[in-house]
């Protein structure tokens, strides 16, 4: 009596079910209501979507017509492009990756030949596990590819938004309006700083001379007194000595 084969048959169809198993949805709540004439927003569903004007410009994954949206920003426009070739190739990857994974479950109808050619029952199955695993490698690449093309377009919308959007322009209409309320009041000086030094005074002017004097007899400052010496008062006489005597005429 030969060993059953269930087990093992059952193990091989949970590993081609479980090729097939997806991610989970989410999605965004709200959307922002107060912006700027030509500002980009991004909402989420499965995949983002890029929104400008209430129009969609561009979604995931491949974000056609971006580049054109934004072609008047450099950066932005450069963002764009990688983030459109990085759509394209995610969504190349992805869907090889399902092709393979629903042509792998005919490998199930090895199950056909299970009492009659074990051989054949062995290599079809072992042939739908392949491609199977195929799928799954083709499907791991892909996210990558999807995760760059993600930050490209947000970085292409970041950049358009700093340059453009935020501003209420478009490259179809390069027209910034001008601000819709007054400009904000001048915040009053922080008390914690010091004051402005007050100027120092002028320096005092000069006595002028007395009409009818020159300026010779004009009174000049009295010279500084030496260290030891005496000064003579007023009412003392000074000292002069007698010149030399003159020599005798011959």
């Amino acid at each position: 009596m030969r060993p059953s084969k269930r087990p093992s048959i059952a193990l091989l169809a949970c590993v081609l079910g479980g090729a097939h198993l997806g991610c989970t949805h989410g999605h965004t709540r709200y959307s922002p209501r107060v912006v700027a004439r030509g500002e980009l927003t991004a909402s989420y569903d499965d995949g983002f979507t890029l929104w400008a004007g209430g129009r969609k410009v561009a979604e995931s994954y491949r974000y056609d017509g971006l580049e054109r949206f934004v072609r008047c920003v450099p950066e932005a426009r450069e963002h764009a492009r990688q983030a459109s070739q990085s759509g394209r190739s995610a969504t190349t990857l992805s869907t090889l990756g399902v092709v393979l994974g629903v042509g792998s479950l005919g490998g199930l109808s090895g199950l056909y030949f299970h009492d009659e050619n074990e051989a054949a029952m062995g290599a079809i199955l072992g042939l739908g596990v392949a491609v199977a695993a195929t799928a799954v490698v083709l499907g791991a690449l892909s996210r990558p590819a999807k995760e760059r093309a993600h930050g490209h377009a947000l970085d292409a919308m970041n950049y358009y938004n700093d340059a453009v959007g935020s501003l209420g322009a478009t490259c179809d209409d390069l027209t910034y309006p001008p601000p819709a309320g007054p400009e904000p009041p001048v915040p009053p000086p922080d008390p914690g700083t010091s004051p402005e030094a007050a100027p120092l005074p002028a320096p005092a002017a000069a006595p002028q001379p007395t009409p009818g004097t020159s300026p010779e007899a004009a009174p000049g400052p009295a010279p500084a007194a030496t260290p030891g010496a005496e000064s003579p008062s007023p009412e003392q006489p000074i000292d002069t000595p007698a010149p030399p005597p003159l020599p005798a005429p011959r």
